[in-house]
């Protein structure tokens, strides 16, 4: 084989690799994420990105409250210093709080000092609130916006005091065509340990329909509750106690 297509192979097997670990939720080649629990236990995580939003926050609460559910929820920066009311109301209610950057970036992207200051401000936001972000081992809960990262931002983001939160079920909530069928059907693949990628919100429009987005949880709630499953935060489902 000539050495150019050898070349061409080991550039394409690099790069997929890369795809995989800096791209794939489960992945943990570029370092651990925590993305699933422990099966044995019968319980589900929840969590939402890019609230807090002033409109299905509240009754995505609601919702959870009554199926007597917690989840772990991923804010902007940016949208909780709009909205520091949700955010004391999250934490209230025994939700986990994480951070999700100020500004929603593509951390792989940017330098080691601005990824530190996107964790900073949002840090910053939730604290000017009254809240602290959630913890496991001692490490603060972060979420890499489209859970992009790579070594570099994996480094930094243990730098800070973070440790680095995926999932290993997608509801694809995001999409235009979306419906809630879809994201019902995508969310019932889930089984013990799994952590579910919602969205109350969106890093376009603090105010975003995430409608369809309740609709499937309530019957997610509703199938799983009905099978002995509970839903618990990231933290609980690490295997620390409930705060």
């Amino acid at each position: 084989m000539k050495a150019r297509t050898l070349a061409g192979l080991g550039a394409a097997g690099a790069a997929g690799l890369a795809f995989y670990g800096g791209q794939v939720p489960t992945a943990q080649i570029f370092g651990p994420t925590i993305c699933r629990g422990a099966p044995g236990r019968k319980l589900i995580s929840l969590t939402y990105d890019d609230g807090p939003n002033p409109v299905y926050t509240e009754p995505l609460m609601k919702l959870l409250e009554r199926y007597e559910a917690h989840a772990t929820f991923f804010l902007i920066g940016g949208w909780a210093e709009r909205e520091p009311g949700l955010v004391r109301e999250l934490h209230a209610a025994g939700h986990a709080i994480g951070n999700h950057t100020f500004t929603h970036p593509t951390m792989p992207l940017l330098s080691s000092e601005n990824v530190k200051e996107e964790l900073r401000r949002c840090r910053g936001a939730v604290e000017a609130a009254g809240v602290q972000f959630s913890e496991v081992g001692g490490e603060s809960l972060m979420r890499p916006p489209y859970g992009r990262r790579r070594p570099g931002t994996l480094r930094t983001l243990h730098s800070e005091g973070y440790v680095p939160v995926t999932w290993s079920i997608t509801a694809y909530d995001w999409r235009r065509t979306a419906t809630v069928d879809k994201l019902t059907r995508r969310c019932a693949r889930a089984g013990d340990g799994d952590v579910i990628l919602l969205h109350d919100g969106s890093n376009e429009e603090p105010a975003a329909d995430r409608s369809r987005s309740v609709a499937a949880t309530e019957a997610t709630l509703e199938r799983f509750t009905a099978e002995g499953y509970r839903f618990v935060t990231i933290p609980e489902l690490a295997g620390q106690d409930p705060a």
